[in-house]
């Protein structure tokens, strides 16, 4: 049973809500195009929350400009989603000083809410998850245009145990200024609390004050091949649902009455009860809210039809939709013995029941409504017309014809690309960082909604802390969308294949995968000595320069000991011990080295050890030892050399590496 909140704690929270409401400032993050607009909510608090509206709304209908569907207009805040984790209510956002959703708990912000390539998404961990909320605006089913708020959680599981989890998504849904209106559903008006469950739960509901001049139309979409069927829908109150996060009080008949208040105020809560999410599993909810369209024939008989504009015939599944009837008494007396027939065209069938129904006599001014369940059987591929004929025995007979459009599936072309293969350069891979790039064209006849792509990368790493997962705009049929990543190789691989998994997800059904390699030539151990460094276009008698002494891909290295030779004719350390620097390996805290002695006379570096703790080893040391600073004496050919090189790791076991000596040309002095 749901459970109700006391009168003195709703008194509370509308008093609050009253004195936090005025003047305050909202920060918004918007989405809009010439019919609806989303808003989500940038402030501290009820950062998250989202509300839509319309901006030119229909463009057949001049009454739904810049109209509610969802109160809150520029400060969303009435409407709000529970995240369910075991027993524990989270709800989606930042917190809230004011009444909807007072009680429940708040998660971590990962990420604010931000315009990513036509959506609005934010992420939140919820205790051992991560939820993401993806907005954008997706066609219409019934009216075919960008009319409609696609709302997407995405939430995966980023602990090692399997968790409970359910969602209820709250609609605050207002039509224009009326924030009472009854919902449609089928053949039935709702204006009571309501509960649709299981195989009950309707394809959609539609919310209008009018059949003969509506002002706005409203449209849920609760099922369909994107969306992710809910498992109970309750149509009632709002404020019931304001003061409890997850159960509340539901009383069958009980009308939209506001609770602790006397206005009608009419909400929704979706649902999608609890079931296991196992480690590293995840999982999309996926509703759908905007314009309804209705077609209408006047007449004494007045006729209102109500379907999708688009259908998909797809050999692998049957998916049926609806075709309602709304019939308006507006003539002058009680029609008599009123019925109703659907007349279909080849390649569209109807799914069980009578096509021609009696509905009984209809008093002036009242609304009947009646629905078919029909199926596109994949026969004809084309714009299909359908009709209805409505008759009395005392009036003029009536008909509405409405035209779908019947499409193939929606068809993902993946092209995938990396490189195929990096070049070593100075004993690092070249380039250090580069791209994987993926391009979905959509080869079919529909929208491709709800793509996600996951980027699986175990021996490399993403830069700028970027996200695996990417959520795609909606993919027209002929249209492609390009994504990229750019990775590099984790710290310690030292050769082989890159290896990557593109995982792909299309309305909450997984695509096959697509797997790459980049091949990586071995990284050497090595002791080496590098370029010289002087100024100027060469390095000339009498002239100083530099030379580094490097140690690169030595997994652990925890003791380097070793011996500079160099020849005294043609070179010479002028400055003795204070001649040499400290290598870039030694910046670490915790490491020491032994300044090593120099013997000019002799030609050589000696007693050179360095020393990390376990604290500063690295897993593939790549750096400098040290760099010795030198003098040219006369123009010639001379080397250096390396000698009895020692390395060893911190259980002093010695490390095998390879030596590269060095050597350099003294031009004449000028």
């Amino acid at each position: 049973m749901r459970r109700r909140r006391s009168l003195a704690v709703l008194t509370m929270f509308l008093i609050a809500s009253v004195l936090l409401t005025v003047g305050a400032e909202a920060a918004n993050i918007e989405l809009r195009n010439e019919y609806i607009r989303i808003v989500v909510n940038d402030r501290d608090t009820d950062k998250g929350r989202f509300a839509v509206g319309t901006t030119g709304g229909d463009p057949n209908r001049d009454t739904d400009q810049n109209k509610h569907l969802i109160y809150g207009g520029d400060d969303p805040w009435t409407s709000y989603t529970t995240i369910r984790v075991g027993r524990q209510n989270y709800v989606f956002g930042g917190a809230t000083e004011r009444r909807a959703g007072y009680r429940g708990q708040y998660g971590k912000m990962l990420e604010p809410p931000t315009l990513v390539d036509g959506t609005i998404r934010s992420c939140w961990e919820i205790g051992p998850l991560k939820v993401w909320q993806i907005l954008s605006i997706t066609r219409g089913s019934t009216t075919g245009l960008m009319d409609t708020a696609r709302i997407e959680y995405h939430i995966e599981n980023t602990s090692n145990l399997s968790h409970f989890v359910g969602v209820r998504l709250m609609l605050d849904t207002m039509l224009g200024s009326n924030d009472g209106a009854p919902f449609r559903v089928d053949d039935r008006q709702i204006d009571s609390d309501t509960v649709y469950r299981g195989q009950d739960v309707p394809q959609l509901w539609l919310a209008f004050d009018s059949l003969t001049d509506p002002q706005v139309i409203s449209q849920g979409t609760l099922t369909a091949a994107d969306i992710t069927p809910p498992d109970e829908v309750y149509f009632t109150n709002w404020g019931s649902l304001a003061d409890n996060v997850w159960d509340f009080d539901y009383t069958p008949g009980r009308d939209f009455l506001r609770a602790g208040e006397y206005s009608l105020d009419s909400a929704i809560a979706i649902y999608w009860n609890e079931k296991p999410l196992a480690p590293g599993e995840s999982r999309s909810y996926v509703s759908y809210y905007g314009l309804g369209g209705v077609t209408i024939a006047p007449g004494d008989l007045f006729v209102g039809l109500h379907s999708p504009k688009q259908v998909t015939a797809d050999p692998e599944r049957i998916d049926t939709f609806s075709i309602t009837a709304y019939i308006q008494n507006t003539g002058e007396g009680e029609a008599l013995d009123v019925t109703a027939e659907l007349k279909l065209p080849k390649g569209l069938t109807l799914v069980g029941g009578q096509a021609k129904a009696n509905l009984g006599d209809l008093p002036v001014g009242e609304i009947t409504q009646i629905s078919w369940q029909v199926w596109a059987d994949g026969s004809v591929d084309d714009v299909l017309t359908y009709r209805v004929e409505v008759a009395a025995e005392n009036s003029d007979p009536n008909a509405a014809e409405e035209r779908i459009t019947v499409v193939s599936p929606a068809q993902l072309k993946v092209s995938f690309a990396v490189p195929e293969r990096l070049q070593v350069k100075e004993e690092k891979y070249e380039p250090a960082s580069f791209e994987v790039k993926a391009t979905i064209r959509n080869e079919g006849g529909e929208a491709a909604l709800g793509t996600i792509l996951e980027l699986s990368h175990p021996f490399s790493e993403l830069l700028k802390k970027d996200s695996q997962k990417r959520f795609l705009p909606i993919i027209e049929p002929g249209e492609q969308v390009t994504s990229t990543w750019v990775v590099r190789p984790i710290d310690g691989f030292r050769g082989g294949n890159l290896y990557y998994s593109l995982n792909i997800e299309m309305g909450g059904k997984k695509q096959p995968a697509v797997n790459r390699s980049t091949h990586l030539p071995d990284l050497v151990p090595k002791v080496w000595i590098g370029q010289p460094k002087f100024t100027g276009s060469s390095l000339r008698a009498g002239g100083r320069f530099q030379v580094p002494i490097w140690a690169t891909n030595i997994p652990s290295l925890a003791i380097a000991e070793l011996e500079l030779v160099f020849d005294p004719e043609f070179v010479e350390i002028t400055g003795g011990s204070l001649d040499i620097s400290q290598g870039t390996l030694f910046a670490a805290e915790g490491s020491t080295w032994v300044i090593p002695r120099v013997f000019n006379d002799t030609g050589s570096v000696v007693g050179f050890q360095g020393r990390w703790n376990d604290e500063a080893l690295s897993q593939l040391s790549h750096g400098t030892l040290f760099t010795v600073h030198f003098k040219a004496k006369q123009p010639g050919l001379t080397a250096l050399q390396l000698k009895h090189v020692v390395l060893r790791d911190s259980e002093g076991n010695l490390i095998d590496c390879e030596i590269q000596h060095g050597e350099m040309i003294i031009q004449p002095e000028e």
